[in-house]
């Protein structure tokens, strides 16, 4: 018999916006969508203009596809377990 280690489940905007309103504050929220913006060569102002968890939406839904967003949501839940900010100073 053989043994396949598990395909990672595709994250959702909606996981990662959830995991980010329950984990961080809202400052930590906004500058996480500052850092997605200049990581993706995209300026900060695209995301909108509503409040950090909108933005953080837009940026995750948009600019990211749903590799990158599995690979932010895991990012994101070992840093913040580990009692890191959500975005590298």
């Amino acid at each position: 018999m053989f043994v396949y280690p598990a395909r990672p489940v595709d994250a959702s905007a909606e996981d990662i916006v959830t995991f980010c309103s329950d984990a961080v504050d809202a400052a930590d929220i906004e500058r996480l969508v500052g850092w997605l913006a200049w990581r993706t060569g995209r300026n900060q102002a695209m995301a909108g203009a509503g409040p950090p968890a909108d933005r953080l939406r837009h940026a995750a839904e948009h600019w990211l596809d749903d590799e990158r967003r599995t690979q932010l949501l895991r990012w994101l839940r070992h840093r913040v377990a580990q009692g890191r900010p959500p975005v590298p100073g």
